[in-house]
């Protein structure tokens, strides 16, 4: 005799905002880590939040007409992925790192102030002193990385070149 178990789920249908809501969340909890594949992006939220599957599939059939072609899809969805930075972003200012990313793009691309704070007013960049002082950031850690780093594998090639040349002592005292 076989019994067979059937569980319902009941499936609920979220709204957009809701959607975004969720988003929102994951993407806040991945700061640090900007993921602009699409592939790649739609896997992060739909593995993080089982409720987001479909979301990406939908934007993407909302946005990209069917009749492009296929590169231009590619490029579309890496549009969108975009465009989700940028929807988590306006909930909350802290969710990612993406407008700074645009805004160090726009700076090394050679963008004036003005331009980037333009692009900062519309929503998709950082603006200029948050991006100035980013860099400035940067120049002043980086010598003290290097410092840590040289430190830390110095002593690890020190250690193997004593090492080396103490084996290769041993052996040629066993030769002779």
């Amino acid at each position: 005799m076989t019994f067979f178990l059937f569980v319902y789920i009941e499936s609920k249908s979220y709204s957009f905002a809701e959607q975004i809501t969720m988003l929102t969340k994951i993407l806040y909890e991945q700061r640090g880590s900007l993921e602009l594949d699409p592939t790649h992006f739609k896997q992060m939220i739909e593995e993080a939040d089982p409720r987001l599957q479909g979301l990406f599939d939908k934007l993407v059939k909302a946005l990209v007409p069917d009749n492009r072609s296929a590169y231009n899809k590619v490029e579309a969805k890496k549009t969108i992925v975009s465009l989700c930075y940028i929807m988590a972003g306006m909930r909350n200012k802290f969710v990612n790192d993406f407008k700074l990313e645009v805004g160090l793009y726009l700076s090394a691309s050679g963008a004036t102030r003005a331009a980037i704070d333009t692009m900062n007013s519309i929503g998709f960049s950082a603006c200029y002193t948050t991006v100035n002082n980013f860099k400035r950031k940067l120049v002043d850690e980086h010598p003290l990385k290097i410092r840590k780093f040289l430190s830390e594998h110095v002593n690890k090639i020190k250690k193997n070149f004593f090492l080396k040349k103490f084996l290769l002592t041993k052996i040629s005292l066993q030769i002779e």
